[in-house]
């Protein structure tokens, strides 16, 4: 078991194949930090995990456990006003900008649009499964041991500027998304739990990013263009 501090809260993690050990490195407490003070551990247990992989073949075992210790985490981030948004989220003055889009539509490339257009001013906090917390009522991003087929995470805290979710057009727009329209979009990029308990939990945490961010929806192609189009917008609604 790992002592891990993600999302500013502590737990212990059991993991020993290979992505898991260099993604969770930065994530580890020091030893003499006397502030560290689990609130919960997660156990993969073993049978699941050969039984996963055998049910998705074209995974790795050490794939298997890559995935399995995201998931038990967002879970229990749940519990925590938190959530997980598939997307990939970009800095730039101290402010994060996250792209949300299925799989193949482009939020990476997007966000990599950002670091050539911005340089060292924008690096990438997550490149797929960034946390947010409701923290005093303001909307966080956080970096985790989570972050896709790449290793792009910062193991920061970032308060967010807004939330976009993108699509791909031979033009680039963008605007306000109603609030229907951001439930159902942001339903479709988060983990969403089984039991009422933790529903409500849920529900109650969407409800307060929604009412304290704004959410945006594009269309966008690839050029710097998009770029001046998504922050020239969202950084309207970074609130101080």
């Amino acid at each position: 078991m790992y002592n891990l501090r993600v999302a500013d809260i502590d737990f212990r993690l059991e993991y020993e194949y290979p992505t898991m050990l260099k993604q969770a490195e930065a994530y580890i407490a020091e030893e003499n930090d006397k502030s560290y003070k689990p609130i919960f551990g997660i156990t993969l247990n073993k049978p699941s995990l050969v039984e996963f992989q055998r049910e998705n073949p074209h995974l790795t075992i050490n794939d298997c456990e890559y995935l399995l210790t995201g998931a038990a985490f967002y879970e229990k981030l749940i519990e925590f006003k938190g959530v997980l948004l598939h997307s990939s989220a970009v800095v730039v003055d101290g402010y994060a900008y996250l792209f949300s889009a299925f799989s193949g539509v482009g939020k990476s490339t997007h966000t990599g649009l950002w670091l050539d257009y911005f340089g060292d001013k924008a690096y990438i906090l997550n490149d797929d499964k960034p946390a947010l917390r409701m923290i005093e009522g303001k909307v966080y991003a956080y970096g985790t041991p989570w972050s896709g087929k790449t290793d792009l995470n910062r193991n920061m805290r970032v308060p967010v500027a807004g939330i976009c979710f993108i699509e791909r057009s031979e033009t680039n727009h963008i605007r306000k998304a109603e609030t229907f329209e951001a439930f159902g979009k942001f339903y479709e990029q988060t983990v969403r739990p089984d039991d009422e308990g933790r529903m409500d939990m849920f529900m109650e945490t969407l409800n307060d990013i929604f009412c304290n961010l704004p959410i945006y929806i594009m269309g966008c192609n690839i050029s710097p263009d998009a770029v001046e189009t998504s922050y020239n917008e969202m950084k309207k609604g970074i609130i101080k």
